[in-house]
Parts: structure tokens; sequence; C-alpha cells
């Protein structure tokens, strides 16, 4: 009987075995018995999974609907790590079952030893794929199979345990009965998860009588293809889901529109909120104590979550890294060991198990994948948290200044710089700090672990080791300390820099004017200079951080083999020394983020700090929230309370950055719009709004008013006029009234609408500030802002603002892009569409501040009857009117006089005559001027508006051609994009394909060539002495084997030449860093200095076509990256690319075979790192272009933030930016998932060529003896980092190559075209006399453009006053451009005092001729650097000059005359001020040649006149050309110049002029009249 059974069995367990080594049939026939019904099992549960498959997926009639997103089933993400476990133990179980079998010596192979593990490894794929199948299908009943195999299974391992245990087969070691034990775990566990799956399943289906078919929480969304949390787990963690953005991004340049949308948990909104909602509490706990709000606290409370998995992959990763030193010891100890007679168990043990080497390059690849696999995923989650924290602070920095007081920004205690810098420089720094935030406790984790195992290696020279790191981590944190102070200056001159920037760019029209551009650039330079010491300094510390951290693990090496022999009295062995140096190996990347992280957590304590402090910020008041009464019909009951029909607002009542009760301002804004309803028109009150009491400042923090006493009634539905002198607190009474101001005592009360609207958007008040600002928008989109669009409404608004013929100019009519700031249009027009967009906003109250002074009269008089006193008027709506125009007092209900902050009379017209006589008498003759002024269309009206539709005409066809040419040019970069008919702001430049090689050689150029070369060659050097080095150290290892030499006489031949290799290292290591510092260091400052040199001499038409949000974009992000991160990028490339050449080389020498073997690798990761980078490369690139949109936005909205309050169009803004911040997070998301994928391709190449290296060294080691074991460990211990070389590698190839974008793109701008500056210099007291030749010129603004001037000849005498007029394009504003060179001359010549000035230096001609500008500038600094900004002047000529200019009362008020501050755009002045201020640097110039251009347009009337008497007394003498705002102010004029069609057609004096029936002057004053 028995021999029967051994026949049945022995092709599944050999006969041999029977006899030999059982006690008996029973007890092996049960551990045959056991096995083989384990391989049943698994054999027949892959045969009817594999048949239920295909009966579900062909066979079955039913069919489901498919979906992109996968319908997760409850315990998925367990599921499946049990399952991955579960296929680690099967590979376990057949490797034991291997081992077991060799230890048996068996004469033939015993199946039943692995072909039930074979089995068990193919069953539980097949589960995963069963599993993955039913949950697509969303088929629960698929799971009865999976619950039948998990049940048996648990079976059967409980039958081996306890068979095990019953015959005493197997000790309590044996690998056999861990790798069941834990089977069986995993198996009740996976059953468990599969019974609540289906028991959950039937519970809905008996409850809701339907299948549970709960989808992802985006499915609604058709556009989000970010699948991340919507597809399986092992998709998500191999970043799988990324594939089709990588295929679509190798088959073509992908755009902004593939992307798609992002799923909610990423979305700005959802960031914003729960930020702001934590921030809430924080600020609430804070307060009640008296202390600010922790940044940091809230952080930790909103992301701890996400934080903590971050963590724990990290940790896993932390804990993998370890496995391969382990591994590596024993495998060379298993080389030495090889031959060697070795006790066997019946069952090997888990010590046996672990002690084979081809066991261990398993557990090494299985680590090094492991390990890998968690890497990327710790770096993508925390670049995930990063980027959510950068979108909270982003969104909460533009919460916060849309609610910040004008002052903080104004008074300079805050200038547009800082809070652009919040926005970019430190938000990026807080990503930076975040994607490194675990090394905080990862160092210190892999310090304490690494020096225990050098423990358990190399004994007491551990701590011999480890006091180079006692010396080295003080020394780096001192640096640290250090580099905090320097970050800080940095910081602080990069603020500066771009403060001064931003003035240059706003200004730059005016620069070029004056002939300052070069004065302003060198001033920027000087900032910079500064700025390049700190960068320098910063740098040069983290340069010799990275040298400590580059020579620490050779100097630790050094530390412990040269004492170990003296410490342990041994000699180096192999597995001990190579041990140990992978484990030292591992210190090095941790020790080399070190300085990066500590700069990054320097960058983002700094950022912090500057974040709170801006969010504790002073804020507006609430006047700019008006909540207006609500009366929805005459049968609802009257409210009595006071409060329901006026809004008070009362001193000191300031807005929080959140409101009490947790809302913020857009729910409030939305409760508001909700009540805004129809008004009865029974309802009568006397006041739109009323002033009691009021005192006004600006500062929070200032006692001293600036409007005083102020008590006045805005009656309702009526025009009420403010006039006054230039500084008398006009534009100062709206801003109080918009809350713009602080109170300091009284209060602002807000009536009720008086007429009916059904309109929402009726809430809040229309405001057109006295300098327009405008969206970089369509027109049509600046008029409606936001309002829907009613054709008949909004026509009837665009004749009422004469906007007609402008818009027939435009190519796509009123669609057209009108450009950043209504560049492309002149102030009049741009006035007329913020006038627009108060009539169509069809608020209530409309406060006009001075509108009408940057229109002529003629059609500034049409603006007043059709749209002021005919849409507004006839409309019943309030409008208070701030004006100049004396002309119009008369058509006022009330007149409201200011003077010193103070009103001094307030009535009516009539009131006004008899209480002011002189006020009154003014009036007359303002009527009179007026009258005068509007007989003349060449002289005011009609001329003067064909002007500007003139000059939008030539730029709406300069632009066209430019773009048309550009997109012509067949080149691998592309200026601009196709252009919509209306787009006349020039898409951002967008490079295709890969970064030209000119880029990079420009790069390097400026980084010098000597030190380019020196540290590409030093970082040769350091890994070349880093490989002789190790090659010494393994023949020291391999000769501590040798029993015949004795510990002293190894150390003598070996010790010193060691030391020689690390004294090399360091000598090369302090060449490589100081080299990389200077060449980094030197082409950070010349590529910034190149650009801003060409962009401040680039032709007035660049910044007509570019935003300027975009220029600020190279100067600060583009340069950031530039400065700091290319150091960084650079040296690792150089470093990763030396060490891998030299892993290759290394494992080349020890075993040729291995280049057979690494070449298709090789090969491979080429493929792999081609089709990455191309799509990388786009997504970095659409990163880029989308971030610039992001900031354009916000300092846009920074620029109106007075009239986006008055309307109340914060949320509208608000839902702009977060729009634009999530199409820029999509690109960057993506960016970062696809270094995922990437991470996990070259960590999967790496893992095989760790297992390929490492099974051949060991065969050649044992089988073939043809490799010692220094040699095997010296291969794997270089082998063991390949995988992190190569994801480095490829990463910071793509890092260099995006990184070079801002290089590329900073350097589109050094080469931008500029104009001519050099010439001939003329005599030093040129133009003496202020001749003018203009002898047959012709000009036009670009090459591609038609003539504006055509052969024009014509001359002026010393000392003349020349009156400029002309029809529609008739070209007298491209004359006196072409005076100064901003228009060049393609034909004739143009002669000052005997000298041509197309001969002599551009800045000259400049600075020797003088104007008075339309549009006044001051710049940052103080009233002496305004007017004087080259110091040439004495306090007596200044003081000459302001007298002149009627400013001398003013400054001598202050307290600091001369030195008085100017704050950022001169805010801290009226428009009339800054005007006047314009004149006084004009007088001052004191040239003989002046040219004003409607120079007197933002004062009034008697200023006007008295500064005329004072021109034509300090002017005495000069030649002067006026193109007139106003008759009266050429009415004197000597001769007058009418240009039609480009050419003079008349010049002759008025009088002559008019006397002369025929001429063209005398018709067109005729046909007026």
């Amino acid at each position: 009987m028995a021999t029967e059974n051994e026949n049945r069995w022995s092709w599944f367990c050999h006969e041999t075995n029977i006899s030999s080594e059982a006690g008996d049939d029973g007890a092996y026939m049960s551990e045959c018995t056991v096995n083989f019904a384990a391989f049943l099992l698994h054999l027949l549960f892959v045969i009817i999974a594999c048949l239920v498959l295909i009966w579900r997926r062909w066979c079955c009639v039913f069919r489901n609907v498919t979906t992109p997103y996968l319908i997760k089933w409850p315990g998925h993400n367990i599921r499946w790590v049990l399952s991955f476990i579960l296929v680690v133990l099967a590979f376990a179980s057949l490797g034991e079952g291997i081992l077991t079998e060799m230890a048996r010596k068996e004469s033939s192979p015993q199946l039943q030893f692995y072909l039930p593990a074979c089995l068990l490894l193919i069953a539980t794929i097949i589960s995963m794929l069963y599993y993955q199948l039913a949950e697509n299908w969303k088929s629960p009943g698929l799971l009865w199979l999976l619950l039948a195999y998990w049940f048996f299974c648990i079976v059967i391992n409980i039958m081996r345990i306890t068979h095990l245990f019953q015959e005493n087969m197997a000790g309590i070691d044996a690998a056999v009965l861990w790798i069941t034990v834990l089977m069986l775990v995993l198996y009740i566990l996976l059953l468990v998860l599969d019974v609540h799956l289906v028991a959950l399943k039937f519970q809905i289906w008996r409850i809701c009588g339907k299948q549970y078919d709960a989808l992802c929480s985006e499915s609604n969304n058709d556009d989000m293809w970010y699948t991340e949390y919507c597809v399986s787990f092992p998709y998500c963690i191999t970043f799988w889901w990324m594939n089709w953005v990588l295929k679509l991004g190798f088959q073509r340049p992908l755009e902004i529109k593939d992307l798609g949308s992002l799923p909610k948990n990423h979305s700005a909104e959802h960031l914003y909120e729960i930020f702001k909602e934590e921030f809430q509490k924080e600020l609430e706990y804070k307060t009640s104590i008296s202390k600010s709000p922790s940044v940091w606290k809230v952080f930790l409370r909103v992301f701890k979550e996400e934080i903590f998995w971050a963590g724990i992959v990290r940790l896993i990763y932390d804990t993998m890294c370890l496995v391969g030193p382990l591994a590596l010891n024993g495998v060379v100890a298993y080389a030495i060991a090889y031959g060697e007679e070795i006790e066997t168990h019946y069952y090997i043990t888990v010590t046996e198990f672990f002690s084979n080497g081809y066991i261990l390059v398993g557990v090494m690849f299985l680590a090094n994948i492991l390990q890998y696999f968690s890497h990327q995923q710790n770096l993508y989650l925390s670049s995930v948290i990063g980027i959510h924290i950068r979108t909270s602070l982003q969104t909460m920095v533009y919460d916060k200044a849309l609610r910040l007081s004008s002052y903080s920004i104004s008074g300079g205690s805050m200038t547009l710089g800082q809070i652009t810098n919040h926005m970019s420089t430190d938000a990026f720094n807080m990503f930076y700090f975040c994607q490194r935030i675990h090394y905080l406790w990862a160092v210190p984790f892999r310090l304490i672990t690494i020096t225990t195992l050098l423990y358990l290696q190399v004994d007491l020279a551990t701590f011999v080791g480890l006091g180079t790191i006692l010396i080295v981590v003080p020394i780096l944190l001192l640096t640290a300390r250090i580099q905090s102070k320097k970050q800080k200056h940095v910081m602080k001159n990069s603020d500066e820099r771009l403060k001064q920037s931003n003035e240059m760019l706003l200004g730059i029209k005016l620069l070029k004017m004056y002939g300052w551009e070069e004065m302003f650039c060198k001033a920027i330079e000087a900032v910079r200079k500064l700025e390049m010491a700190s960068i320098f300094s910063y740098n040069g510390y983290y340069s010799f951080n990275l040298l400590v951290v580059q020579f620490t693990p050779t100097l630790m090496n050094l530390a412990v083999f040269t004492s170990y022999p003296y410490i342990t009295g041994k000699t180096l062995e192999p597995n001990t020394t190579f041990a140990a140096l992978s484990l030292m190996n591992l210190l090095l990347e941790p020790m080399y983020f070190v300085p990066m992280v500590t700069s990054f957590l320097v960058n983002a304590f700094i950022g912090v700090r500057r974040f709170e402090a801006f969010f504790t910020a002073p804020e507006t008041e609430r006047s700019h929230e008006i909540q207006w009464t609500e009366y929805f019909s005459k049968d609802k009951k009257k409210p009595t309370d006071h409060q329901k029909t006026r809004q008070h607002y009362h001193a000191n009542e300031k807005t929080p950055i959140l409101h009490a009760n947790g809302t913020d301002y857009e729910s409030v804004l939305s409760q508001t719009d909700q009540e805004a309803t129809r008004l009865t028109r029974g309802l009568k009150y006397t006041y739109a709004l009323k002033i009691v009491n009021g005192d006004f400042t600006w500062g929070s923090d200032s006692s001293a008013p600036i409007l005083k006493n102020i008590n006045l009634e805005i009656p309702y539905g009526e025009l009420t006029m403010v006039i006054g002198g230039v500084g008398s607190g006009k534009s100062s009474l709206l801003s109080a009234i918009l809350g713009e101001m602080t109170t300091l005592k009284g209060s602002i009360t807000f009536g009720t609408k008086k007429y009916e609207t059904n309109s929402p958007s009726s809430t809040g008040v229309a405001y057109g500030a006295q300098k327009a600002w405008l969206m970089n928008a369509t027109l049509r989109d600046n008029v409606l802002f936001g309002i829907p669009y009613n054709q008949g409404r909004y026509r009837k608004v665009i004749d009422a603002c004469a906007l007609e013929q402008d818009i027939d100019i435009l190519p796509a009519g009123d669609m057209t892009e009108i450009g950043e700031k209504g560049i492309n249009l002149s102030g009049g027009q741009k006035q007329r569409v913020s006038v627009a967009r108060t009539m169509y906003s069809n608020k209530p109250i409309v406060l006009l501040d001075d509108p009408l002074s940057a229109l002529d009269v003629n059609v500034g008089g049409y603006l007043f009857r059709e749209g002021i006193m005919g849409r507004l008027r006839k409309a019943n709506r309030t409008v208070v009117l701030v004006t100049h125009q004396l002309q119009y007092l008369q058509q006022a209900e009330k007149i409201i006089v200011m003077e010193e902050g103070q009103i001094t009379f307030q009535g009516n017209f009539d009131d006004m005559a008899r209480s002011d006589p002189e006020l009154y008498q003014r009036w007359q003759q303002d009527v009179i001027a007026a009258t005068d002024s509007e007989l003349s269309d060449c002289l005011s009206g009609e001329e003067s508006a064909a002007d500007e539709r003139a000059l939008l005409r030539r730029r709406v066809t300069e632009s066209l051609l430019k773009s048309q040419t550009e997109q012509s040019m067949n080149k691998s970069t592309l200026g601009v994009e196709e252009s919509s008919k209306g787009k006349l702001i020039q898409t951002e430049e967008l490079a295709r394909g890969s970064v030209s090689t000119n880029t990079y050689w420009y790069y390097v150029r400026n980084m010098g060539m000597f030190w380019a070369i020196s540290f590409i060659f030093a970082y040769m050097l350091m890994e070349a002495f880093n490989v002789a080095r190790n090659f010494w150290l393994s023949d020291w290892a391999e000769a501590g084997l040798d029993q015949n030499r004795t510990v002293g006489d190894i150390n003598q031949q070996y010790v010193s030449p060691y030391i020689g290799f690390a004294s090399a290292c360091l000598v090369v290591a302090m060449v490589m860093t100081t080299s990389l510092l200077f060449s980094t260091w030197n082409a950070a400052k010349d590529v910034y200095l190149r650009m801003l040199r060409n962009i401040t001499k680039a032709p007035n038409r660049f910044f007509d076509t570019t935003p300027i949000g975009r220029i600020l974009n190279r100067f600060s992000s583009d340069t950031q990256i530039i400065d700091t991160k290319l150091i960084i990028t650079l040296g690792s490339l150089v470093y990763c690319i030396w060490n891998f050449v030299f892993i290759l080389i290394v494992n080349s020498i020890i075993t040729p075979i291995f280049i057979a073997e690494v070449i298709p690798i090789v090969g491979m990761n080429i493929v792999i790192a081609v089709y990455f980078i191309r799509s990388s490369r786009e997504l970095q690139r659409l990163d880029s272009v989308t971030r610039s949109p992001v900031f354009a936005h916000f300092s846009e909205t920074l620029g109106g933030l007075t009239t986006l309050r008055a309307y109340r169009e914060q949320k509208r803004f608000f839902g702009t930016l977060l729009k634009r911040i999530d199409t820029n997070n999509t690109a960057f998301l993506y960016l970062q998932a696809a270094y995922g994928w990437l991470g996990l391709q070259m960590s999967i190449c790496g893992g095989f060529i760790v297992l390929f290296v490492g099974l051949t060294t060991i065969l050649q080691a044992t089988t073939f003896g043809s490799l010692d074991s220094s040699s095997v460990g010296l291969a794997l211990s270089y082998v063991l980092m390949v995988s992190n070389r190569l994801f480095n590698l490829v990463r910071f190839a793509a890092d260099t190559e995006m990184q070079m974008n801002p290089v590329e793109r900073v350097q589109y701008y050094a080469e931008v075209p500029t104009e001519h500056y050099g010439g001939k210099e003329p005599p030093s007291d040129w133009p003496s006399r202020g001749a003018i030749q203009i002898e047959h010129v012709s000009v036009r603004y670009d090459e591609t453009l038609p003539p504006v001037l055509q052969d024009v000849t014509v001359s002026v005498q010393p000392g003349e006053k020349v009156g400029i007029c002309g029809r529609t394009g008739s070209g007298k504003s491209s004359l006196t451009l072409s005076l100064l060179r901003i228009i060049e001359t393609f034909k004739g010549k143009i002669i000052i005092d005997g000298e041509n000035i197309a001969l002599m230096p551009l800045t000259t001609l400049r600075q020797r001729l003088s104007i008075i500008p339309q549009d006044p500038i001051l710049f940052t600094g103080t009233i002496r650097t305004n007017l004087d900004p080259i110091r040439s002047k004495s306090d007596q000529e200044l003081w000459n000059a302001l007298e002149i200019a009627q400013l001398k009362s003013i400054v001598s008020e202050f307290d600091l005359c001369l030195d008085t501050p100017v704050s950022e755009g001169g805010e801290n002045f009226s428009v009339g001020q800054r005007q006047l201020f314009c004149l006084a640097r004009a007088f001052l110039r004191n040239s003989r040649v002046l040219i004003m251009d409607e120079a007197t347009a933002s004062i009034d009337y008697s200023t006007e006149k008295l500064l005329q008497e004072v021109v034509a007394s300090a002017f005495k003498g000069k030649t002067v050309l006026t193109i007139a705002h106003r008759v009266s102010t050429i009415r004197e004029s000597d001769r007058i110049w009418v240009l039609s069609d480009g050419e003079i057609i008349e010049c002759d004096s008025p009088e002559n002029l008019l006397a002369r029936e025929t001429s063209e002057f005398y018709a067109m004053v005729q046909a007026n009249k």
C-alpha cells in the first residue's frame, strides 16, 4: 500500500524523501497532501476566475455605461496594499521552497516546494485583476468567487500550520512558518474586507432597491481629466493616469485647454475657503489675548492630514534606504563564505533564508523599487502641499489687498512691489519649503538610524565618524543664521528694485521725454548692485554649505576607516567596509539638502512674518459696502428702525479681514445684491448721503485731519458740483464718501434709492476716477463691467460719451482688447470709457472726479450735455461731479466749494452769485472762455478728439502689421500667437520645442568661459578622486582577508594614500564650489543688466503693446530663478552627470559584462527621458505663461482698488483671480505628476540594474570565482545609488531646461530692438536761441506703416510762441514727438540752432528740450528728487520754480519742505498738484525750447490764468510750442500751424489767418459759429 502511495505522489513529492526524511509515511504524506491541496486550490481559482471574466466580458448581455472615473469600493486602497504584500509573500514562498529543496540536496526536483508557490503568485495576480475588473464593471456579484477563494486559502494555511506543529517538522524560526502565518493574516483581512463590501452592497440594495452606484465626486465635471483620485490604487501610485498627457505632449506641443480643469480639492476657491476659515479662528483667538495671529499654526491645522501622510511615505522611503546597505553586507559575506559547509534544517530558518546572496539581491531589488516608489510619492505629496499653501496665500493676499487701506499703499508703508512680492516671491518660497518640509525630521532620523547601524558594523569607530557630524552640524546652523540675515537683505533690496522698476515702467513715456531713462536705469542698477552683493553673500554661504556637505561623507569615511583598525585591533573586511560605506553614502542626500532646506526654511520664516504683518495691515472703512434700504411694495409695513432706511458708518469703524460672524465680504456682497429690489416711487427722502461733523485723514495712525468740519447733504437725483483750487480737498471728499479715508469723528449716512430698478447690480456707487482706470479687456467689457449686455442701453451710453467714432477705428469695434490700463487709448478716450462705465452701471449714486479735465471743451461739453445731464440726470440718478469747468455751474442743483480741506460754501447757483461775487465773476469769465473755445474745432473740440482717433488709428495699424509681420516669420520662437481680430496687446512670447542652444550659449557667455569650464572640470575631478579613493578602499578591505598580514602592515600601506585621496577631494571641492558661485553670480548679474539696459532703451511702441505685468514678471519671478535657483540646479545636474558616468565606469571595470546589461537599460532611459522632457518642457512653459496673467490681474487690481470697491466688484475680480490661479495650478500640478511618473520609470530601470549587477557579481564571485568579494561590495555600493542618480539626472536635466526658459525670456527682452542713442554731442550751451528748422521731414511710427508726416517744411524763430492745431489725423502730435525723436524721421531733417537732432545723442536731445506732458507723474522719493533728480540745482532755484508753479505755499507747509517724501506714483498729492510739479520741472530745466501738451488740463481756470501770465514772463524770449486744450492757452500765440494729412497747410498769425476768408483756419472757425 505504501508503494502505491509513493508512486501516486512521486511526480509531486519525490519518492526518495519518503524513506530518508520522514519518520513515517503519514507525516510525509500530510506535508505533501497540504502542498497539493494548496496547488489544486490556486489552480482551480485561476481557471474559474478566467472563465468568469471571459463570460462577463464577452458573453454577458448586460452592459454598463463606461466612465473615465473609477467608482471605488469601500476599502479599495487597503485591499490593494494587502494584495501587493501577498505578491511579495508569494515570491518569498517560492524562494523558500527552492532553498529548502537545495538544502535537502535532492537528486531530482520536488515540485511540492515551489509549484504551489508559483500557482499562488499567479492566483494572487489574477485575483487583483479580477477585483479590478469587477470594480470597473460595477459588478459586486463577482466578489462571491473571491470570498470562497479567501475562505479556502485560510483553511489551507491553518492546515499547514497545524501540520508543522503537530509533526514537529519545523521550529519556531522556520521561514515557512512565518510566511504561512503572514499569509493567514492577509487572507483573513481580505475576507473581512470583501464580506463587509458585499454586506454593504446588499444592505443598500435592500433599502434603496438599486445597486450602490456612488460616482467619483468629480464625475459631473466633463473637462476634469486630472483623475488622480478617480483611478485605481495601482494607477494612482504609479502615475499611470498621466500617460495620456505625456503621449499627447510627445505628439504635439501641449496647450492649456488640453489639460482641462482641476478637482475640487485642488481648486483655489476650496483652498481659500478652508484657509480663510482657520485663519479667522486664529485671528479671533489671538485678538482676544492681544497677540498677533500665527500663520504657521493655520498651516498646520489646515494641511495636517496631507503633511501626515506625506510623512508616512517619507518614513517608508528612509526605512527602505537602510535595507540596501544591510543586504549588501549579507551579499558580500555570502561571497566570502561561499563553499563552506553549513548545517541545514529540514525547513530552512529565517536566518538561513536571509543569509542567501541570491535572496538578498532580490531583497535589494524589491527595497530599491519600494524605496523610490515611496520617494516619488513623498515628493509629489509634498509638492501638492506646497501648491496648496501657495494658492492659499495668494488668494488671501488678494483678498486682503481688496480691502487694504489706500493710505497703506500711497503713504509708503506698503509699496506695490512689496505686495507683489507677497504674491510671487514669498508665496513661492513657502512652496519650496513645503517640498522639503519632511527633511526637518528625516535628516535627524536618518542620522540616528545610520549611526546605530554603523555601530553594529564598525563598533566604536562609529563615534569617530560621528564626531565629524558634530563638527559639521554647528557650522551649518551658524551659516543658516547668517543666511537668514543675508536673505532679509536680499528681500529688502529686491522689494526696492521691484518698486523702482514698477515706477520706471509706469512712467517710461515721461522718462523718455525728459531723457531720464538712463538715470532711472542707473538708480535701479545701484539697487541691483546692493541686491547682487547680498545674493553673492547669500549664495556664498550656500556654496560653503555645499562644500561642507560634499566633503562630509569623505571626511566621515576617512575618520571611520582609518580609526577602525586602531580602535578594534581588526583589519577592514569587505562586508563590513562596504556596508559601512553604503551607510555613510546615505548621509550624502540629507546632508546635500541641508543647505537647501536651511535656505528654504529661512525664506519661509521671513515670508511668514511678512504675511502676518500684511494680513494685519489697516483696512478701509465700511463705507464701500453700502447696503441699500429694502422696500418691496406699498402694502409692506414700513420699517421704523432708522438703520433700515439709512446706513451709518461712524468714526474708527474698520473692516476686519473677515467679519466677526465668520462670513467674508463675498457673502455680504451677495446678500446686498439680493436685497436690491424695486422701490416704490412714493417714498421720498431729502438726501442721498449725509456727512455730519466729519473729520477725515489718510493714515489710520494720524490724528491731523485732511478734511475738517465737513457737514453736507447730497440731494437725491440731482447734480452736485464740487469745485475748488488745486489741493483744496475735492478728490479727498469723494474718497471720504467711498470710505477710503479714516474717519476721525462724525459720520456718513447713506439713504435709499429714489427710483425703481430690478437690477441686482444697482447697489453701490458708480465712480469715475480722476485718473481713469481700465482693465486689460475689450472696450465693451470695460463699459459693461460685469453687467449683462443690453444693446439699446449700451448704444445710448456710447453715443452720450462720444465713443462711436473711436470704436469704428478699432479693428473689432468695441470687442477690441484695449490693453493694460488702456494703453492703446489716449487720456481723453480712457476718461470717456470710464464715464461710460458709470452711466451703464445704473448705480443710484455716481461720483465723477474731474472727468472733463482730460477732454477738450467741445467733447467735454457734449459729454456733459448728453451724458451727465442727459443719461444720468434724466434717470434721476444722484451725481457728484468734481470739476474745474466753472461754465457748467449753472446746471447744478447744488454747488460745494472746497478750500484747504474745508467746505467754504454750499448752495445753489443763485446762492453763490449772492454770497460770493468773486466766484460768480470767475464763472462769467470761464463761460466766455469756453464759448470762445467752442468756436474753433481746430483749436479744441473736434480737432482734439480727432487727434486722439488719429493716434488710435496709427496704434491699431502698427500693432496689427507688427503681429502679421512676426507671424509670417518662420522661426522656432514665436513672438506672438495668431491674433484674433480685436487683439492689440501681443500674446506673451511662447517658444516651442527645446530651449535653443543659443540660449545656453548666451548664459554660458554671461557666466564667463573660465568659470564655466572650471566648475564643470572640477566636478569631474571630484568624482574621479572619489572613485580612486573607493578602489583603494576596495584593495584595503581585500587585504584584510589575508591572514598572513598584520594590522600594522596593512595600515602602513593603505592609510596614507587614502588620506591623500581625501585631501585631493577637499581641494577639488573648494575649486568646484568657488567656480560654481562665481559663474552663476556673473551670469545672474550680466543677464539682468543686459535686459534692464535694453528695456529702458526700447521704443515707446514696445510698452504700448506689452503689458507691464508681463515685463515685471521678467524682473521678479524670472530674475529670482536666475539669481538663486540656477546655482542649485546647474550644480546638481553636473554632479549627477559625472556621478552616473563614473558609476557606469566603475561597474564596467569590475564586471565587463555589465556593459552588455546596461546598454539596453540606458537606451530605455534615454527614450523615457526624451518622452518625458518633451511634455514636461511644455508643461513648464505653460506654467510660466499662465503665471503672468495672475500677476497682471493682481497688478491691475491694485491700480483700481478704489474703483472696484466703489462698484462692489470685488467678488467678480476675486473670481477672475481664482480662475487664473486654477489655470496656472493645472499646468503646475500636471508637471509635478509628470515628475512622479518619471521617477517611477527611473526606479524600475534602476532596480533592474541592481538586480542584474547583483546576480552577475555573485555568479562571478561564487560559481566562476573570477571576482573577489571586495569588488562585489564596491560594485553593489555604487549600483545602489543608480536609481537615485538616474532620476535626479533626468529631473535636473529637465529642471535645467525649464529654468533656462526664464533665461530665454530674459534674453528675448535683452534683444528687443532699441532706439538709437548714439551721436555727436552738440555744444554745451545748445540750444542757445531756440530756432527750429524742419526741412522736408517725413515721419512714421514703424517701417511697416505709412507716414504720418509727409515732406513737412517749416521754421520757428527764436523766442516765437506757436500754437499747433489740425483736423483728424493731421499729425500735430506726431510733429511734436518727432522733435524729441520719440518717433524717428525716415526722410528729411530737423535742425535746432544749427544742429541736426538726428546726429546727436538721444539723451542729450531730450534733456536739452523741455516738455510739460498731459499725464502728470511723480516718482517715489522726495520733492527735491522729483524736481531735480540729478541734484544740479540749488535750493533757491527749486523754491523759485515752485513759486512759479504756484506750489511754494503748499510745500513750505510741510515739515521737511523740499525733502518731503513723495509716495509711489505721487499718490499723496492731487492730480492737479502733480501737474503743477511737472510745470515746475520744465521751469527748472530752463530750456530755450518748451513743448506744452495740454499742460493745464488738470488745474482750475483761475490757476491756469495765473500760470499763463507766469509762463509769458518766465518763458519770455524762449520758443514755446503748444498743443492747445483750451483756446485761451494759445490765444496769444505768435503763429498758428494748421496741419492736414501730415502736412502744414497754413502757417501764420491768428489775426492774419482769420482775416483771410479763404484760409482753412477761417473756414473751420466759421463752420462752427
